[in-house]
């Protein structure tokens, strides 16, 4: 081939060549710039989907919050509280989501049909539910109280926080004394039951009318007298001495009863001695009189004797009972002498005197044998029993009177010694006609709390009693009772027998005890009793505005009416105030000389002294309510009275005591004028009974009032169990694609699959 040819050849093949290279390269540009825009596509819209997710997650939660922000505005007004009421949450969060998906809907400015799709973020809602909702009541009332600690938190409480500790640390300082108090009365009111058997042996041997009060007297002033004793029949000469009777009055008295057996006996035996040995029996005057007051006296002794030796076994039994419990009392006291005050431990030891002598120790007072004096009625009657029985038949012939010479030998064994009861200090009373326990039952005639509330006031009569639905149904009742005495009824008469049963049981220790144990988390349930205080009316309060007048007093007492609950609190301030001066007034020495001097008075026909000393302790008692009684009265008028009661204070004396009228008082309470010393008034004592009642108890209540009050101020169907406090919502949005038709957007994001988007929150306040 020659070269021209192949240089042509050459050429021609070129061309075609090129062209081929030309075009693989465009294709390949082509593909390759489509797929960077595919990819910048996908980046954009991956990128898109990511703030998409981010961007309705946010608003989710924005949205929630917004709902939030809607609370019942009253509820937060009035109390504080916040609460979602009538309110539609799922409507109100798809209505934010479907704003903040779509902004491009709610752009002014923008012409109808426009195209706004290329806003980059949005999206549409296709489903939103509430998965949970968590109302004010839920938890039994806890998150109203968190609220209610949170607001009161605000309010400072460092002034109130300091006065009420002083209060609760003055009340438990005084344990030990009340302690002390509780035990000597503990212990006197079990051995009083001597008292009792005492009385009734005293009737048996000495032949004195007693009953419940006493030796029984005449209009005159002289005792009465019964006829079958045991000291009827006397072995010799009677005589004061003879009869071992201490008391001149009473001897006098039963001075014509007493017999000489002795004298009897040998009259007796001198009438027989004369009469014949055979023939009918004529005895003269003087030995028929012998015979029928010898019968008479051995009758009536023996039935004396008889029923004295039971009354003798109970009274060893008793001595054996509270032998031990002397014992114990003696050492408690040795165990708390340092720690309480020198005239409480005289008394302490006066009264185990007295208990000593009834158990028979021998370093008591007067001591008396109960064994002993068994034995000697047991003898008596085995004397007197076959003299009685020998006698019992008149005799008809001379060898039947002839028998009754052996009755001299056969009562030689009988006698009265160790017999001796003492009546030295008895006499009639010159008290006045009533006798001391009627006394003391008329002393207040006005019902237990009625006596301190002046007479025109009336109390207000709002209730609850139509009111359904109340919040309180939904918390937990707290089961234990603020501090009133047992069986004590708001207008009852204060009888004697409640007057007693205030002194038995642990009500002194236990009620100091409580206001101890109510400082437990004492922070919190300060912060919310200061909200009780800001937002609750109490009796007090001038133009409350609320349904119920008395908000505080329902906290801690939960009646249906303001005039229970306001005596309620008035029964817990009046336990209060009588604890503090029935510790005042058995401490004060001059005091319980001059109670007992009123108590020998009243009860001077009572022989024996555990009941005159009983008897001091009830006046002591009567005193220190009538105290207590005026330092109500003050209170209730707004007054602030010291906690502590002490000579300065105590304003009655015991004559007045016994005088005062409902109206006097009421005159004092309104002039008065506290001295110096730690204050409570009747708001301090409202909150002091709030330490010591439950806190969910008051929490409830509160809810009560508050749901009463905004149904009555606002709507009248309001119901708090119906107001949200949180919630949890679920929803759904879907992307529409923008950058591209397929999806590219998996982000390997637990949930999240093309372009729907699940989405969850949970709010609360």
């Amino acid at each position: 081939m020659t070269p021209c040819a192949s240089a042509v050849s050459a050429a021609g093949m070129s061309r075609p060549c090129r062209r081929e290279t030309d075009g693989a390269v465009t294709v390949l540009m082509a593909i390759t710039t489509i797929l960077i825009f595919s990819l910048i596509l996908v980046s954009l819209e991956s990128a898109r989907q990511q703030g998409a997710v981010a961007m309705f997650r946010m608003n989710l939660q924005t949205a929630s919050e917004s709902v939030l922000g809607e609370y019942y505005a009253p509820l937060f007004d009035d109390y504080g509280l916040y609460g979602l009421y009538d309110v539609d949450i799922e409507e109100e969060i798809r209505s934010y989501l479907s704003v903040s998906g779509r902004p491009e809907q709610s752009v002014s400015g923008s012409s109808a049909g426009e195209d706004k799709s290329y806003y980059s973020y949005a999206y549409d809602i296709s489903e939103v539910a509430l998965s949970k909702t968590v109302t004010l009541l839920h938890g039994g009332g806890v998150i109203c109280k968190n609220q209610m600690i949170e607001e009161g938190a605000i309010s400072g409480i460092q002034e109130l926080a300091e006065l009420l500790l002083n209060a609760v640390k003055l009340l438990k300082e005084t344990e030990q004394t009340a302690e002390a108090l509780e035990t000597q009365q503990k212990v006197q009111q079990e051995l009083a039951v001597f008292e009792e058997k005492m009385l009734a042996l005293a009737q048996q041997i000495d032949g004195i009318k007693t009953d419940a009060s006493g030796v029984v007297f005449r209009d005159d002033g002289t005792p009465e007298t019964i006829t079958s004793f045991v000291k009827r029949a006397i072995p010799g000469e009677v005589s004061q001495v003879s009869v071992h009777m201490s008391n001149t009055v009473f001897y006098e008295q039963l001075k014509p009863q007493y017999d000489n057996i002795k004298l009897l006996t040998d009259e007796l035996f001198y009438g027989v001695t004369a009469l014949p040995d055979e023939g009918e029996a004529e005895v003269d005057e003087n030995t028929l009189r012998a015979y029928v007051f010898l019968l008479t006296a051995v009758h009536d002794s023996f039935l004396g004797a008889r029923g004295a030796i039971p009354i003798l076994e109970d009274l060893i039994e008793l001595q054996d009972k509270f032998r031990p419990m002397v014992t114990e009392f003696e050492q408690y006291m040795e165990s708390c002498q340092s720690l309480i005050d020198e005239d409480m431990y005289k008394s302490l030891e006066e009264t185990l005197r007295i208990l000593k002598s009834y158990v028979g120790a021998k370093d008591g007072g007067k001591t008396y044998d109960f064994a002993k004096m068994k034995k000697t009625l047991e003898r008596n009657i085995e004397v007197l029993l076959p003299v009685y029985e020998l006698m019992r038949d008149f005799p008809q012939t001379t060898q039947e009177w002839k028998k009754l010479n052996k009755v001299y030998v056969m009562l030689m064994d009988y006698s009265i010694a160790g017999l001796e009861l003492d009546y030295s200090e008895v006499k009639k009373s010159t008290a006045g006609d009533s006798s001391f326990w009627q006394t003391l039952k008329n002393l207040l005639t006005h019902g237990i709390v009625g006596g301190v509330y002046p007479a025109d006031e009336e109390l207000s009569s709002a209730t609850l009693y139509f009111e359904r639905d109340l919040p309180s149904k939904s918390v937990e009742e707290d089961i234990r009772t603020l501090y009133v005495y047992p069986d004590i009824s708001e207008d009852g008469p204060l009888s004697v027998d409640l007057l007693k049963a205030l002194l038995k049981g642990n009500f002194l220790k236990t009620m100091l005890n409580r206001l101890a144990d109510g400082v437990v988390e004492i922070s919190e349930k300060l912060l919310l009793i200061a909200y009780f205080s800001t937002h609750m009316s109490n009796y007090l309060d001038q133009d409350p505005e609320g349904v119920m007048h008395y908000e505080q007093e329902y906290l801690l007492y939960g009646k249906t009416g303001d005039a229970q609950n306001q005596r309620s609190a008035t029964l817990s301030i009046l336990g209060i105030r009588v604890l503090m001066n029935i510790i005042h007034v058995f401490s004060d020495s001059v005091k319980k000389t001059e109670a007992l001097a009123v108590a020998a008075e009243f009860l001077s026909a009572i022989p024996f002294p555990v009941l005159v000393k009983v008897a001091q302790t009830i006046i002591l008692v009567i005193w220190a309510i009538q105290n207590a009684y005026l330092e109500t009265a003050e209170i209730l008028q707004g007054k602030q009275v010291p906690l502590l009661v002490t000579t300065g204070s105590f304003q009655l004396s015991l004559s007045n005591s016994l005088l005062m009228s409902r109206d006097k008082r009421i005159e004092i309470a309104k002039e008065y004028k506290p001295p110096e010393g730690l204050k409570l008034g009747y708001d301090h004592y409202l909150m002091l009974f709030m330490l010591l009642r439950n806190s969910d108890t008051m929490t409830g209540r509160a809810l009560d009032l508050i749901q009463v009050n905004i149904r009555s101020k606002y709507d009248e169907a309001f119901l708090i169990k119906k107001c949200v406090y949180g919630f949890e919502v679920s929803a759904t949005a879907e992307v529409s694609p923008l950058y591209t038709i397929v999806s590219f957007g998996d982000t390997d994001e637990e949930g999240i699959s093309a372009y729907s988007i699940p989405g969850k929150c949970a709010v609360s306040y």
